[in-house]
C-alpha cells in the first residue's frame, strides 16, 4: 500500500475531563505551565462516541477554543469562542458505509457525570488515531495529531487512483494556495494553513529516497484535490520536510542569535546579541533597557513555547549587560529550566549576582568574558541568579562554548591572550605556551573556587571552539582550531600530525583527573589545507557530530558520504566520530558547493540522522526535491540538511534546503526535537519566509535581525 499525502491544521489539543464532586489540587504556576506545556505536546486524544453525543459523531477531541468531531463524511471543527464558526473537511464523494475504526488504544479514561445517574457515561475509551476504511476504491484515510496538530493520510492501495480524492471545506470562506503551494483556509475564526504535500519514496533495495511531485489543486466549491506525477503504487510515499514556522527576533538596530537549546517542556531558549534600543522584551524581562548606548551590544536571551504549532509564543524576551559590548556566544539549559549563558564582555558594570568566583572586570581595553544563570522568570522565578567574570588580565580571553552536567556544574571552552589567565593545581598545563592558548574551566555557582581551570595548546595560535557534557561528570569533548604543530595528542590518535595551515583537534578530557592524565584523547583532524571546525554535539549512541568547514581537497572522508569530493572555495562538513571506535571515524562528508560553504551548529535525533545548519554562497549546493526552498536566493543563504550515515552519495540526504534571498542569512544555532522537527536560529537581513502568527512578524530595521525557523518532517 502506499501512503498519498499528510496534511495539518493547527489545532491546540490540550483536552477536559468533566467530572462531578472530585476534588480540585491547586499546583504552583511554574508546575501549571510545565504540565500545559507537557500536555499541548502529547497527541490528538480521539474519544469514541458512547452515547455522550450526537450518533453523527463518531469520535471527538476538545480543547481550549475548539471541539474537533470525526463525522460519517470526515472531520468538523466548531469554534464556540469565534461565533460558534464551523469548518467540515468533508471527504465529498466518499463511501457513505466506510468502517470508522479507533487504533491505538490509550490507557487514558474519560467519565462524565452530567445530570441523572441515568445519564452517566464512564470509561470512555480513546485512541491515537481513527481510521476510515476504504472511503474511495482502495483509499483509506487515518486520522492523528501530532504536537497540536491534526494530521491526516491517505493510504492507497497499488492501482488507486488519487484523482479519487476529494477534500471540501464547507463553513470556509474561501480556499486558496499560497505561492508556496500550501493551503490558506479562511475562516470566521482566522486562516488554518494546512502545508503543501512534499512527498518521496524510498527505494526498497537502497532506501535512496525519490521525489515524487505533488501539489494541490483547486476543485470548484471550495473544493480541492491531489495531482501526483510519476507515482509508484507499489511503493510507500512519505511527507517530509515542511516549514512549519518562522519569525523575526529584533528591534531597529542589528540582532543576532548565536545559540538555541530545546527543552523537554517544548520551550525554546535562544541567546543572542542586539544593538537595539527597542528590542522586543517581555513584561518579565530581568532588565528592559540597553545598557549601553544605541549600537553597542548587549546579550538578550529569550524563551519561546513551542508547544503550540503554529502559533508559538514569546513567554519572555530580556536585555543582560553592561554599558560596554557584550555578546552572548554560547547557551545550557537545566532541567529546572535555568539558562546557562557564556560570552565576551568588555563591560565594568556587567551585572554580577550570587557566589561570583570574578567580581573585578576586563581590564581597559581588553576584552574578557562572562558566565551567568539566569531564570526567565516564566513562572516568577528570580531571575539573576549567578554572575561571574572570567579573564585575565594581560589580554583578550573569550569563551566560546559552554554546557552543563547533571551535577550542576559548569564547563566553558575558549581562547586567552592573557598569561594570568586563572588555572587551578590540577590542571593539564599551568602555564601559557604560545601567545594565544585554549582554555578549558570546571566552576560551579554553589562555589566561590574553580573546580578545574587549564591552558592547552601548542607554540603558535590555538582556539578553544566548542564544549560538550559526556554524561559522567567531569567529562567533555572538546574542539579546538589550531596552527600549532605540538597541540598535545592523546590516547591512540586519528591523526598524531599538523597537516594543514590550521587543522582541528576534537579530544575528550575527564577534569576529575589531574596534570597531563585529565587529557584522555586528542587527535588532529584535517587535510592539506584549512580546516576549522563551528560546531559539535553528542547523539543518542554517545558519537561526537562535528560541523565547519574545509579548503582541503583531501579531508577525511568515508565511503558513504554525501559529497566525496571537494568542490572549492570552501566546504562544509559533517563528521561522525568516537574515541572508542576503531578508527575513530565512523562517518565524514563534504557538503557544499563550488562557492564557499560553512556549517555552524549540528546535531542528532535516536534514529542515528544529523542534521546541519550554516550559510552558502553556492548557487550548486546539494538540495533535494522535497525541499522547502530548492532554489538559491542569488545572496548568502541559509542552509538545513539532514544526512542518514551509512546511506551513500546524494541518497544520504534526508532532505536539504535555502532558506534566503538575496541578501545575507546565516543559520547559526540548531536543535532538534524528539520527533526530528528543527529549530533554527541566527541572523538575517530580511526577507525570510515568515509563517502565519509568528511572535514578529516585521522585520525590525537596522542591518540585521535574528531569525528563528521551525523545519517538521510531517
Amino acid at each position: 500500500m502506499g501512503r498519498l499525502s499528510r496534511f495539518g491544521c493547527f489545532i491546540c489539543a490540550a483536552t477536559s475531563i468533566w467530572a462531578a464532586g472530585r476534588s480540585h489540587i491547586s499546583t504552583s504556576p511554574a508546575a501549571a505551565a510545565q504540565g500545559q506545556a507537557a500536555l499541548a505536546r502529547l497527541p490528538l486524544r480521539f474519544e469514541a462516541n458512547q452515547g455522550q453525543w450526537d450518533s453523527s459523531v463518531r469520535f471527538r477531541a476538545r480543547g481550549g477554543g475548539f471541539n474537533l468531531s470525526l463525522t460519517q463524511s470526515g472531520p468538523v471543527v466548531d469554534f464556540p469562542t469565534a461565533g460558534a464558526a464551523r469548518l467540515e473537511m468533508a471527504l465529498s464523494g466518499s463511501n457513505p458505509a466506510a468502517v470508522v475504526e479507533g487504533l491505538d488504544p490509550l490507557a487514558a479514561r474519560t467519565d462524565y457525570f452530567l445530570g441523572p445517574r441515568a445519564g452517566w457515561h464512564t470509561g470512555i475509551a480513546s485512541y491515537a488515531r481513527v481510521r476510515y476504511r476504504s472511503v474511495y476504491p482502495g483509499v483509506d484515510v487515518v486520522y492523528y495529531g501530532r504536537r497540536n496538530r491534526l494530521e491526516y493520510d491517505f493510504v492507497l492501495a497499488p492501482g488507486a487512483d488519487p484523482g479519487a480524492i476529494r477534500l471540501e471545506f464547507r463553513g470556509a470562506e474561501s480556499v486558496r494556495i499560497t505561492p508556496a503551494g500550501d493551503l490558506a483556509v479562511e475562516t470566521a475564526a482566522g486562516t488554518l494553513m494546512q502545508l503543501r504535500p512534499a512527498i518521496y519514496q524510498e527505494d526498497p533495495a537502497t532506501s535512496a529516497r525519490q521525489a515524487v511531485s505533488g501539489r494541490y489543486v483547486l476543485l470548484a466549491g471550495n473544493a480541492v484535490g491531489v495531482h501526483l506525477e510519476g507515482y509508484d503504487r507499489k511503493r510507500k510515499l512519505v511527507i517530509d520536510p515542511i516549514i512549519v514556522y518562522s519569525t523575526y527576533m529584533g528591534g531597529s538596530g542589528s540582532d543576532q542569535i548565536n545559540a538555541v537549546q530545546l527543552a523537554s517542556t517544548g520551550l525554546l531558549y535562544i541567546a543572542g546579541q542586539t544593538t537595539s534600543t527597542d528590542f522586543p522584551t517581555s513584561s518579565s524581562a530581568y532588565n528592559a533597557s540597553l545598557g549601553g548606548t544605541s549600537g553597542t551590544n548587549n546579550v538578550f536571551v529569550a524563551v519561546i513555547d513551542t508547544t503550540t504549532l503554529g502559533n508559538f509564543a514569546l513567554l519572555y524576551a530580556s536585555y543582560v549587560g553592561g554599558a560596554g559590548v557584550d555578546i552572548a556566544k554560547a547557551l545550557a539549559v537545566d532541567v529546572n529550566g535555568n539558562m546557562y549563558v557564556a560570552g565576551t564582555t568588555t563591560s565594568a558594570n556587567f551585572p554580577m549576582a550570587g557566589n561570583s568566583f570574578q567580581t573585578i572586570p576586563p581590564t581597559s581595553n581588553y576584552t574578557g568574558s562572562f558566565i551567568f544563570e539566569l531564570n526567565p522568570s516564566i513562572y516568577g522565578g528570580t531571575s539573576l541568579m549567578y554572575s561571574t567574570y572570567l579573564s585575565g588580565t594581560t589580554g583578550n580571553d573569550t569563551i566560546n562554548g559552554i554546557t552543563l552536567d547533571a551535577f550542576g556544574n559548569i564547563y566553558v571552552i575558549g581562547t586567552a591572550r592573557s598569561y594570568d589567565f586563572p588555572v587551578t593545581g590540577s590542571a593539564f598545563a599551568t602555564i601559557q605556551y604560545g601567545s594565544q592558548d585554549a582554555f578549558v574551566t570546571e566552576l560551579n555557582p554553589s562555589s566561590v573556587g574553580l573546580l578545574y581551570s587549564t591552558y592547552i595548546g601548542g607554540q603558535d595560535d590555538d582556539v578553544g571552539q566548542a564544549i560538550v557534557s559526556v554524561g559522567p561528570p567531569g567529562q567533555v569533548y572538546v574542539a579546538f582550531n589550531t596552527q600549532s604543530p605540538d597541540f598535545p595528542m592523546a590516547g591512540f590518535s586519528h591523526q598524531n600530525t599538523l597537516l594543514g595551515a590550521v587543522d582541528m583537534v576534537l579530544g575528550l578530557m575527564d577534569l576529575t583527573q589531574t596534570g597531563l592524565n585529565s587529557l584522555v584523547y586528542a587527535t588532529y583532524f584535517g587535510g592539506s589545507n584549512l580546516d576549522e571546525v563551528r560546531g559539535i554535539a553528542v547523539d543518542a549512541n554517545g558519537n561526537l557530530l562535528a560541523t565547519g568547514y574545509t579548503m582541503s581537497n583531501d579531508f577525511p572522508v568515508t565511503g558513504d558520504a554525501v559529497e566525496s569530493v571537494y568542490s572549492g572555495n570552501g566546504d562544509a562538513f559533517v563528521a561522525v566520530v568516537n574515541p572508542a571506535a576503531y578508527g575513530f571515524v565512523l562517518y565524514s562528508t563534504y557538503l557544499g558547493g563550488t562557492d564557499g560553504d560553512v556549517g555552524y551548529a549540528v546535531a542528532g535525533d535516536s534514529a542515528g540522522n544529523v542534521y546541519v545548519t550554516g550559510y552558502t554562497l553556492s548557487g550548486d549546493f546539494p538540495t533535494t526535491d522535497n525541499a522547502p526552498q530548492p532554489e538559491w536566493g542569488n545572496g548568502i543563504d541559509i542552509f538545513v540538511a539532514k544526512l542518514k550515515p551509512g546511506v551513500t552519495g546524494l541518497a544520504g540526504l534526508q532532505y536539504s534546503t535555502y532558506i534566503g534571498g538575496e541578501n545575507v542569512n546565516v543559520g547559526y544555532a540548531l536543535a532538534v526535537g524528539p520527533d526530528g522537527t528543527a529549530y533554527v536560529a541566527g541572523s538575517t537581513e530580511g526577507l525570510l519566509p515568515i509563517w502565519p502568527n509568528p511572535s514578529q512578524g516585521i522585520y525590525g530595521g537596522g542591518s540585521s535581525d535574528g531569525f528563528v525557523l521551525v523545519l517538521s518532517k510531517n
